[in-house]
């Protein structure tokens, strides 16, 4: 026995060819694969705190609006505005979570949201970057949030280092009862 490999022959060059191409075509795959289970999320800031709402539900967003006050509506309803003859309620986010606005903030901007019943612009302190997170990072809402808070947050991601609330958008566009 010698330990000198004897030299590859053409056919084993042809062979080493071929599980090469199949390798890379399964890591091709393999990426494919995963971008299909990505999911885009719009995040934005709400006080110190960031958050986030699958694309799929977001509309448009608003940088500048004038806002209809309408008397007799909970603290959380800002007013309604006028986009291209549509009326839509303005929910303030901080208020309904019971949140503390960041300071400095004057002008709100807005995230009109909506699901199949209902649409609303939520007012929030500062609209970031859409960003692609796998759909398995997705975790239930961390405990330590107040329970104020956790009947509006679905779940959380971790982006950047940062943690990021998921809104719970059913919760948001649920009817103000009452009205």
């Amino acid at each position: 026995m010698t330990d000198e490999k004897a030299p590859l022959l053409p056919s084993d060059l042809a062979s080493l060819d071929i599980l090469r191409r199949r390798a890379e075509s399964l890591a091709h795959e393999s990426e494919e694969s995963v971008s299909e289970d990505l999911t885009g999320i719009l995040l934005f800031d709400l006080g110190e705190e960031l958050y986030g709402v699958p694309i799929e539900h977001v509309r448009e967003i608003y940088q500048e609006y004038a806002v209809t006050r309408i008397p007799c509506v909970p603290d959380h309803i800002h007013g309604v505005i006028n986009i291209r003859g549509e009326i839509v309620s303005v929910t303030g986010l901080a208020e309904l979570m019971h949140l503390p606005r960041a300071e400095g903030v004057r002008e709100l901007q807005a995230i009109v949201v909506q699901n199949a019943e209902c649409v609303t612009a939520m007012a929030v302190d500062e609209i970031g970057d859409i960003v692609e997170v796998p759909k398995d990072s997705i975790e239930p809402p961390i405990s330590v949030i107040g329970k104020a808070q956790a009947e509006f947050v679905a779940g959380s991601v971790y982006v950047d280092g940062r943690l990021v609330g998921l809104i719970n958008l059913d919760r948001v566009l649920q009817p103000v009862e009452g009205a």
